[in-house]
């Protein structure tokens, strides 16, 4: 599925334009363009003008602010997926017909939106994936200039992209999660990523001539020495751009589904507003003495409210003293619903944000799980530096919970006061991931042994009385016997172990695990293993 991609970078002084005008037509050198490849020319008045005169002449003579934004750059694509369905990791190839069917939605939707305002627009062709750069005088209806009118708010941002997205639909083209919170680079962020250089092997200058009475054998091992690392960097850059891949994957499937579920329930809501309609306005209008033709905004309950200064409370009773009952409720069920659903628009749900991390209050806590649950250093430093254990502001040690996919849902607090209680962090989504950790190197990726623990500290101190670790091991914190587990993982690793003294939890993680089999369980204090029984 291929997505919409639109990006915005305001440009604030002369000399920013100019440098941009010479980015995109390309006066400055460019080491990610192909300079055999020549870029078009979409919208522009086909003169040697310059765009800072374009930028200009549409300004006119009005009064510049300091502050002013003078002209909008725009970015307009699409993800790779659209312009070559084939092959969508092989840059600088496209379908011919797919990128004519978008330069065409492109430009009529440039044209249809912003007219005359777009001085120039230019699609380049010389990169990886076919773009579309178009800039914008930010003039509102008076003719000013003035780009928070046209860009200064959330809801502005939200319908730029709503609007591009529609011009683009027909073609396949689909909308990113409505409301994300995920970052979207500027534009000049944008590039200053792609035209990172690679890295450019001399082979001439790295392999070495031979020696002379030197042995092939040695010539070979010299050679192999001097290119290891150097294949060492190749490798690992291969191996970080195969993760990348695999995770936008996945990120797009989740957006996908996302976005699918939001424009179903959107539309299902639509169907129940027109299944279930209010009181209707015009009589309310005529109980209320006044025109049932004007134009009313709102319910019937905002109506009353509005006319007779009612609250909500005493609306309902007015309501309860004109009409029948039935249709009453209906009218109160259908704005709670309204009132709930525009709630819920505004919000989407916001990613857990974790408690901030204080350093100067790190020493204290690892001391104390060294000291008093015999956790070595080692292990908590290693942890600390993948953000996964660290102390907060207050100096509770915070333990982050995470879904199977790495994302944070949640934290355990060792509270500062009393360390031997874990409390949630109150922003956590409980039941949306666990705290875990999987050791081990073994001969698989998949866990071959997990074992269920009931704290963030058990599973720390387990971690270092079983090392070393001969099969991949997962140690996963299990404190309530409500909460759900990973049943499809669980189910799949060979060993589970049950490492909770609590024989309700136990008999609860039988009946949802058959295979599982049960350890004894001993305070970190006091034992060194687990001893199986």
């Amino acid at each position: 599925m291929a997505f919409a991609i639109c990006r915005i970078q305001k440009i604030k002084s002369w000399g920013t334009l100019s440098r941009s005008q010479a980015h995109t037509l390309r006066l400055v050198d460019t080491p990610n363009a192909n300079p055999e490849i020549k870029n078009l020319e979409l919208i522009g008045n086909n003169t040697n003008l310059g765009l800072e005169t374009l930028v200009r002449e549409k300004i006119g003579s009005q009064k510049i602010r300091s502050d002013a934004v003078l002209a909008v750059e725009m970015l307009l694509s699409a993800s790779p997926e659209y312009f070559r369905p084939n092959a969508p990791h092989e840059g600088g190839i496209y379908e011919q017909q797919r990128l004519d069917d978008f330069v065409n939605a492109v430009v009529k939707w440039l044209k249809k939106s912003w007219g005359d305002r777009i001085v120039q627009a230019e699609l380049h062709l010389d990169e990886i994936t076919p773009h579309i750069h178009a800039y914008l005088v930010p003039l509102d209806e008076r003719g000013k200039l003035n780009c928070k009118a046209l860009f200064g708010t959330r809801v502005k941002m939200y319908e730029l992209q709503d609007s591009f997205t529609a011009a683009v639909a027909h073609l396949g083209i689909v909308r990113g999660v409505k409301g994300s919170v995920a970052t979207h680079e500027k534009v000049r962020k944008y590039y200053s990523a792609v035209n990172q250089s690679s890295r450019i092997l001399d082979w001439e200058q790295l392999i070495p001539q031979p020696e002379p009475q030197e042995s092939s054998d040695k010539y070979r091992q010299r050679v192999i020495e001097l290119l290891n690392p150097q294949l060492e960097i190749i490798n690992c850059q291969l191996s970080e751009r195969d993760r990348i891949l695999q995770q936008r994957t996945e990120w797009k499937e989740t957006a996908s589904r996302s976005e699918e579920l939001r424009q179903r329930l959107e539309k299902e809501l639509r169907v129940l507003k027109l299944e279930q309609q209010d009181l209707p306005l015009e009589a309310i209008a005529y109980e209320l003495g006044i025109n049932p033709n004007e134009q009313f905004h709102g319910d019937a309950l905002d109506l009353v409210m509005g006319i007779n200064q009612l609250n909500f409370k005493d609306a309902v009773i007015w309501l309860r003293d004109h009409f029948d009952e039935t249709p009453v409720l209906q009218t109160v069920h259908n704005h709670a619903i309204t009132q709930a659903a525009n709630i819920i628009r505004q919000k989407l749900p916001q990613p857990f944000v974790p408690p901030s991390s204080c350093p100067s209050h790190w020493q204290e806590l690892e001391n104390y799980l060294r000291q008093q649950y015999l956790i070595p250093s080692q292990l908590s430093q290693t942890l600390r530096k993948r953000d996964l254990i660290y102390a907060d502001d207050a100096g509770n040690g915070v333990f982050i919970a995470r879904n199977l996919d790495g994302e944070s849902t949640g934290a355990y607090l060792l509270v500062a006061k009393d360390k031997k209680q874990f409390q949630m962090y109150p922003e956590s989504r409980r039941s949306k991931g666990w705290f875990h950790l999987t050791v081990g190197r073994g001969n698989t990726k998949s866990p071959q042994i997990a074992i269920l623990v009931s704290s963030p500290i058990d599973a720390l101190h387990a971690i270092s009385q079983n090392t070393p670790h001969q099969l991949r091991t997962m140690y996963l914190v299990w404190d309530d016997n409500r909460a759900p587990l990973p049943l499809e993982l669980l189910k799949t690793i060979p060993k589970v172990i049950i490492a909770i003294p609590s024989e309700q939890s136990f008999t609860k993680a039988k009946q949802l695990l058959p295979h599982a089999t049960k350890q004894v369980v001993v305070s970190p204090l006091d034992a060194k293993q687990f001893s199986g029984r």
